[in-house]
């Protein structure tokens, strides 16, 4: 399971970037290959956000990239935040075990 973590810098409403990647969040879950999504405001850095998505595998993930449907959404979202950080990392087995008991 690979973990995508990117946090995003607001340009403008935060409602706006959460109704956003809310619609984005419900898109990827239909996904195959999807483990699990989190997005989560930064407690000391106000306009700020850290998106976690999980992927089974960069296989999955290279694929959700290819759709007409991420790219629209992600130029969307470029819109109203800016990108400061991404990384992938492998995802501990407890957050393996977690995402796989919900796609069971």
């Amino acid at each position: 399971m690979l973990a995508y973590i990117n946090t995003f810098v607001l340009k403008g409403d935060p409602q706006v970037f959460e109704s956003l990647m809310a619609s984005h969040a419900e898109y990827l879950r239909t996904q195959a290959g999807f483990g699990g999504f989190e997005l989560n405001p930064s407690d000391t850095r106000p306009g700020e956000y850290v998106n976690i998505v999980q992927w089974v595998s960069e296989e999955s993930h290279a694929a959700l990239r290819q759709t007409k449907a991420f790219q629209v959404q992600v130029t969307n979202l470029l819109g109203v935040a800016d990108v400061s950080c991404s990384e992938v990392v492998e995802a501990s087995a407890d957050v393996t075990q977690a995402a796989e008991a919900r796609s069971a």
